[in-house]
């Protein structure tokens, strides 16, 4: 898979002290003017009265240019949105200039930056923490006010759950993501003596057949390194992992978060997981591949990986829907769609916002990544996921499976808040905390623990900078 399709994973690094920064910009924090017009960010220009009035665009009639910023794409689906802007182009007669910002380490900090100094492009394509960091700073463009009703066509359950800016503004759109699913080689669990055509429905039902995998074959059942994985699973648990404002880390008490460390150390001790796996490349795919592992990485994409570099495993791999408790939605967690306030023009800018998440364009961005085989990536408006051209194709194995798993499955999907503030120093502090407990070096109380006072040490420092 790209990897920068791997930021669907909300993988941008340090977006969390990004939020520090981008509340500190704004000269008006807290309530909107008498007129309900948007919070005036501080930014070295001037900003247009009608970008953050309470006023709608009128995209009626467009003219003139724009920049549109993607997040390391270019290079890799260079036709694709060729051919997009330039039918773009043709419609309306404009300009728009395609340009690609790679993700970095400070990928938040430099797009926080760009919009204090007015250098940001019209259109840009960003993470959720970016999302998070440019919304705190009120630098991006209210859709609710500008666009109204622009936000009927998308999954409901993920718009009703992205409000992230100003009074629960959306400041952004959502414009793909990849579904999580459960991936497994069969093989394997016919050995441990599960049924090699049951994924396991709960998070219960997860652990019980890796345990079952740990104590009746020499196999890994899944992979050490939490990194990809620990907080959706959480989230799948019914963990609290913060208070219900998001200001404040509560997980280290939470009966859940303690089972799942507990279980896990308990499979490492058991053989169920690879003992250099832990620390190990977060990349799954040589394990899996090898066939030395039970439970592959949660995502369709990994599935193609797998058919072209391991055939004879492919063959015995399954898919199923991703394991979560009664009553926990699938999980929403990809890029976005943002227009900056700072746009010199604005009708351009948000019509070609709107353009690019349609269903249409959003349906042939998901045709495009399956037919080249670069990608396999969702839309996030209704109809797009009921398309059935989303999932034809001609191969029956796992990996047309798993498409078909997750396109239903992104019908139902919601984004989760405070998975967004887990990136950087704070994932770290979290990951490295719960890894010593699962190679038993510390008690799994102590573990949350720990990692529960450095989180909330982290955020508040930074949120009180």
């Amino acid at each position: 898979m790209h990897s920068t399709l791997s930021a669907m994973r909300t993988t941008a690094i340090g977006g969390i002290a990004l939020l520090a920064l981008a509340g500190c910009a704004s000269t008006t924090p807290g309530e909107k003017g008498s007129d309900d017009s948007a919070p005036k960010p501080n930014v070295s220009c001037e900003i247009a009265d009608t970008n953050i009035d309470s006023s709608s665009v009128d995209t009626s009639e467009l003219e003139g240019e724009i920049t549109f910023m993607t997040q390391g794409l270019k290079g890799t689906f260079d036709p694709f949105f060729e051919n997009l802007i330039a039918d773009f182009e043709a419609q309306h007669d404009v300009k728009v200039n395609w340009t690609d910002q790679g993700g970095s380490a400070d990928f938040d900090t430099l797009m926080v930056t760009q919009a204090s100094n007015c250098s940001m492009a019209d259109v840009i394509n960003v993470p959720s923490s970016t999302v998070m960091a440019l919304s705190a700073g009120d630098f991006l463009m209210d859709f609710d006010t500008k666009r109204p009703g622009i936000g009927e066509t998308f999954v409901p359950k993920v718009w009703d759950s992205i409000g992230l800016g100003h009074k629960g503004a959306h400041t952004a759109l959502p414009w793909y993501f990849g579904p999580f699913v459960t991936t497994f080689n069969k093989e394997i669990f016919e050995q441990a003596g599960l049924d090699p055509e049951q994924s396991p429905k709960t998070m219960d039902d997860y652990f019980d057949a890796a345990d079952q995998i740990a104590a009746n074959t020499d196999k890994g059942a899944v992979y050490g390194n939490t990194s990809w994985y620990m907080v959706p699973q959480w989230r799948s648990m019914g963990v609290e992992l913060m208070n219900d404002d998001n200001t404040e880390f509560t997980f280290a008490d939470d009966e859940r978060a303690l089972e799942w460390v507990t279980r896990m150390a308990d499979l490492y001790e058991n053989g169920g997981i690879p003992k250099d796996s832990i620390t190990g490349d977060l990349d799954m795919s040589q394990a899996f591949g090898g066939g030395e592992l039970a439970f592959g990485t949660p995502n369709v994409s990994f599935l193609r990986n797998v058919l072209n570099n391991a055939p004879a495993v492919y063959d015995t791999t399954g898919a199923g829907p991703s394991a979560r408790d009664e009553g926990i939605a699938p999980l929403f967690n990809g890029q976005f769609i943002g227009v900056p306030v700072t746009t010199k023009n604005a009708p351009l800018a948000v019509a070609f916002a709107e353009y690019i998440t349609s269903a249409e364009q959003g349906l042939a961005w998901a045709k495009y990544g399956i037919d080249t085989e670069s990608a396999a990536v969702f839309p996030v408006t209704t109809e797009a996921l009921n398309d059935p051209a989303l999932v034809e194709g001609s191969d029956e194995g796992a990996f047309n499976e798993a498409r078909k798993i997750a396109a239903e499955e992104a019908k139902l999907a919601e984004a989760y808040i405070p998975m967004f503030y887990v990136t950087g120093a704070v994932s770290d502090a979290l990951v490295n905390n719960v890894n010593l407990a699962i190679a038993g070096q510390v008690a799994p109380e102590e573990a949350l623990a720990a990692a529960e006072s450095e989180m909330n040490s982290l955020l508040k420092r930074l949120l009180d900078n």
